[in-house]
């Protein structure tokens, strides 16, 4: 059995893992909203461009998530939001203390299938630090309007009026209208 899981396998297992109830925590750590406002280290930097790649990675005609601009995102996202820095701070420390333990080298520098293993270490030891970092990945790379174009998503802000609907076609009905009741008339 391969521990290379694809893109579907791993956000389905991210996302059930995210539903399951009753998780605690085993990698825990206070990380102060000034020192994350701060801005990361080169170091963790590097340790989030290697994880969001593992979270999101290429492939089906679809960027890394630090491809479409997710770690810039999330650089800036954690500067105006101190909590998300923290966040952000708590999950690479733990990534990185677990890639050291295992690998004794930091989580940009392990191989990809080492870093699966370490994210997947994480989700169960910590399920609630890891849905956090999975999370802000998901939103940093689906709020870029490159994959908005990626995907056909059209945005219309709210505060203009959204897409018109053309006006219904008749027609399309007319094969439906053909066919016999599938229904009794009740009296």
């Amino acid at each position: 059995m391969s521990n290379k899981f694809t893109r579907r396998e791993f956000l389905g297992t991210t996302l059930a893992a995210s539903l399951a109830v009753g998780a605690t925590p085993a990698i825990s750590g206070r990380f102060s909203p000034e020192r994350a406002s701060a801005g990361l280290n080169p170091r963790l930097r590097e340790s989030l461009r290697a994880a969001m790649d593992e979270i999101i990675p290429a492939g089906d005609g679809m960027p890394a998530a630090s491809q479409a601009g997710g770690l810039e995102y999330l650089e800036r996202v954690s500067r105006q939001e101190p909590h998300i820095g923290a966040d952000l701070e708590q999950a690479l420390h733990a990534l990185e203390r677990l890639t050291e333990s295992r690998f004794h080298a930091g989580v940009a520098s392990v191989t990809s299938s080492q870093r699966v293993e370490i994210l997947t270490a994480l989700e169960t030891q910590s399920s609630e630090v890891f849905a956090k970092l999975r999370d802000h990945v998901y939103e940093a790379y689906y709020t870029q309007p490159k994959i908005w174009q990626i995907i056909g998503y059209d945005f219309y802000p709210t505060n203009e009026s959204g897409p018109h609907m053309k006006p219904f076609d008749e027609s399309v009905l007319s094969n439906v209208r053909k066919m016999p009741r599938l229904y009794r008339e009740v009296r």
